[in-house]
């Protein structure tokens, strides 16, 4: 249990890091809404990577290499995930942007949650 709550505060910091860019990017620089999700996403998840390895999973024993490589393959498919959510729920559903991305952030947070516990950092 007390992993998983470290997942969901070193997740909480990512959330909080993807829509503060997201928001940056979008907002201010006026950058397309899609490309701003997309690098606030890498950032957020590589901000992830290392407070999971160092902090939730305490993973230092692995390659950092090795151990990079299975993260980054979880990542391009959470990136897939969520464009995917995203997307159909902005577009097709018509709901709002950042909405959207709340729903998408749930949905990836519990299948990476898994996919990490039991292949990144296992």
């Amino acid at each position: 249990m007390l992993v998983f709550i470290k997942f969901f505060l070193s997740g909480l910091t990512g959330v909080t890091l993807n829509f503060s860019l997201t928001y940056f990017m979008k907002e201010i620089i006026n950058i397309n809404k899609y490309f701003a999700n997309s690098i606030a996403l890498c950032f957020a998840l590589s901000v992830n990577y290392l407070m999971n390895r160092l902090w939730t999973f305490e993973a230092i024993y692995e390659s950092v290499i090795v151990q990079s490589i299975k993260f980054s393959s979880i990542i391009i498919i959470s990136i897939f995930f969520n464009h995917f959510i995203v997307y159909f729920c902005h577009k097709k559903m018509s709901l709002n942007f950042y909405f959207s991305k709340v729903v998408a952030v749930f949905i990836v947070f519990f299948w990476n949650f898994f996919m990490h516990s039991n292949f990144t950092f296992k």
